[in-house]
């Protein structure tokens, strides 16, 4: 039985592999975590800790909206 060549012309092409992280997961997990953390120090009525927790999650969460509109915009032109 004879082994057939390999032929780099028969290949597929090969398609550019995503980034693991981007910046759309890393701020919408990033406002998931610091909101939960946000939520658990309130809990435990460490409030000032508690603000700002929630400014940072509040910030990535716009940032994230941000971020999905303006990929969404440049998908449409």
């Amino acid at each position: 039985m004879a082994i057939q060549p390999v032929n780099s012309a028969t290949t597929p092409k090969q398609t550019p592999k995503r980034p693991f992280i981007t910046p759309i997961s890393a701020t919408g997990y990033g406002a998931l975590i610091l909101g939960g953390a946000s939520a658990v120090t309130a809990r435990n009525k460490k409030i000032k800790t508690h603000k700002y927790l929630a400014y940072v999650a509040g910030a990535l969460a716009i940032a994230h909206t941000a971020l999905i509109e303006w990929h969404r915009f440049g998908k449409k032109k």
